[in-house]
């Protein structure tokens, strides 16, 4: 019962979809993108959306997060936003003991006439493993998503800084 009213809300929930950049300054999208969903009090839900990834063994990681503010400490994506856990480790990878953590403005970079992002980093993902820190990733939001309106991805998940497409 809970459940069903969880997708109740969720239908009436505000959407915010874009996609992960790989570099202000360049032009690149990796091949996944956040889809998330406000349901109110600071609460969000979503999906990390596989679907342009090649080899992604399933459509999509579950995410689940809240509102808050990063500040200006050394992050390259910082201010107001969403922070969320990411199980795109479990379900790209197989790797149920790895956690991706991601904070997104919710706002596109804006692009040049040329198509470069501009300004500052919009997105930034910290990955742990067994309980070490992994590394970090980070770049520009997209208002265009791969796969859709001829925009192709040019890496693989953003998971991986050094990447080509996802071989298991």
């Amino acid at each position: 019962m809970l459940v069903l009213a969880v997708l109740a809300l969720g239908t009436l929930a505000s959407a915010q979809t874009f996609g992960f950049g790989t570099a202000v300054g360049g032009s690149g999208l990796y091949c996944n993108y956040e889809q998330l969903f406000y349901y109110g009090g600071a609460l969000w839900a979503g999906e990390d959306n596989l679907s342009a990834c090649p080899y992604a063994p399933v459509g999509y990681s579950a995410a689940a997060g809240f509102g808050a503010t990063v500040p200006n400490v050394g992050p390259p994506a910082h201010g107001k936003g969403v922070v969320y856990g990411d199980s795109i480790y479990a379900a790209y990878d197989g790797i149920a003991e790895a956690q991706w953590t991601v904070f997104t403005k919710l706002k596109c970079n804006k692009v040049s006439k040329t198509g470069i992002f501009v300004g500052t980093d919009g997105w930034e993902g910290v990955a742990g493993f067994y309980g070490f820190f992994g590394g970090t990733n980070a770049g520009p939001l997209s208002c265009n998503i791969p796969g859709k309106n001829g925009k192709a991805p040019t890496k693989g998940a953003n998971i991986r800084q050094a990447n080509g497409a996802h071989r298991k």
